[in-house]
């Protein structure tokens, strides 16, 4: 089996940049790596959950693909949950029914023939309060039962881990309670695999038996200098099932466009939205 894990995509219907990269992708993932699955860890959207037109715009680009497609959502696709989530944009039920109506229901479970389970969820509404958070956790019980004694490779938008030692706050993972109540969730599974996406960097480690999985942008990189994590490279995560073993390859992608996103048009004019609609509260 082989699964090509995409991330970070940030879409517009303004088109541009981002919108011509994928394009790319699409073609990329579809002549040379003909995957069985395709997933899409989150921030399929450019920077606003309440951009109708971008996440229509981002679901008539996903229909490309040969494969069949999973999509999970990211913070830019839902809000934050937490006391001060990014620009004032907090997960909301309304936010995530846009999602769902527009990708589906941002969680999967795939049982293959070689005894694996590969399981997305959503990593926004953990730690929200929201009723669906107290839904998703019941299904993820039903998955975990489902997966019982099958190797599992989980996908979310936020790494379970955080990149900083320490350094919990949700910006850049999932709270710590939540963790270990995940792991705790599929300790009766053999938990193999965690792809996630959100640092816009490539990383392949292990957090003690599981492989932990940064899956690059194919938007654009991040550059901090207070942050260096993993590789920073536009691209895509290969994954290569042979019965119970499972590889993992960073695939680049030739003639992927990197721009600073402030040197992006679509980019600076969502923006510009957002902080209107912020300070009009």
């Amino acid at each position: 089996m082989r699964i090509v894990q995409i991330s970070d995509t940030h879409l517009s219907h303004l088109g541009g940049v981002t919108s011509e990269n994928f394009s790319i992708l699409v073609d990329f993932v579809n002549t040379e790596l003909r995957p069985d699955l395709v997933v899409n860890s989150g921030d399929v959207a450019l920077l606003s959950p309440d951009s109708a037109e971008d996440r229509e715009a981002a679901r008539r680009l996903h229909e490309r693909f040969d494969a069949p497609v999973r999509v999970l959502p990211g913070n830019h696709d839902l809000g934050e949950p937490g006391d001060h989530p990014w620009m004032g944009l907090a997960v909301t039920s309304e936010r995530l029914r846009g999602f769902t109506d527009a990708f589906g229901p941002g969680r999967f479970l795939e049982l293959d023939t070689e005894g694996w389970a590969i399981v997305g969820m959503n990593s926004e509404i953990l730690s929200s309060g929201l009723d669906e958070e107290r839904e998703q956790w019941e299904w993820l019980e039903g998955a975990a039962a489902a997966s019982r004694d099958r190797s599992v490779m989980l996908f979310l938008h936020k790494p379970l881990w955080s990149p900083i030692p320490g350094y919990t706050e949700h910006a850049l993972a999932i709270e710590e309670s939540d963790r270990e109540r995940l792991l705790a969730v599929f300790s009766d599974s053999r938990l193999r695999v965690v792809g996630s996406g959100h640092l816009h960097c490539f990383r392949s480690a292990f957090e003690g038996d599981v492989v932990t999985v940064w899956a690059p942008s194919s938007a654009f990189v991040v550059r901090s200098k207070d942050f260096s994590f993993g590789l920073s490279q536009l691209g895509v995560v290969e994954y290569r099932i042979e019965g119970d073993e499972v590889e993992v390859y960073f695939r680049s992608i030739p003639t992927l466009c990197e721009q600073e996103p402030f040197a992006m048009a679509e980019f600076v004019q969502t923006m510009a939205e957002i902080e209107a609609a912020t300070a009009s509260r």
